[in-house]
């Protein structure tokens, strides 16, 4: 069980959006992803975040076609390459769920 201070609560992100995201990643190869989590006053955001380690052994050659708002590379191996996928909620989103 995660202790109350270390609990971090993302609020009303957009099922649909995360979701057909999600489904888009898993069907190109990836496995596995780490969720990141940003508390704002004026919208929470989450990223989701992944390397070629994380996708299917036999699916990573689409690791490099996989769109993403960032893609660095932390060293010259592919496997070390991360990609970044950052979800915001605009107010149409927001709305939409009221």
């Amino acid at each position: 069980m995660m202790a109350k201070d270390k609990q971090v609560t993302i609020k009303k992100i957009h099922l649909d959006s995360l979701i057909g995201i999600l489904v888009d990643l898993y069907d190109k190869g990836v496995d596995y992803v780490d969720i990141i989590g940003l508390n704002d006053k004026i919208q929470d955001t989450i990223g989701i975040s992944f390397s070629k380690e994380y996708m299917n052994t036999e699916l990573r050659e689409n690791f490099d076609n996989i769109p993403t708002t960032n893609k660095k590379e932390t060293d010259s191996s592919d496997e070390n390459v991360k990609a970044k996928i950052n979800i915001k909620l605009s107010d149409d989103d927001l709305n939409q769920l009221l």
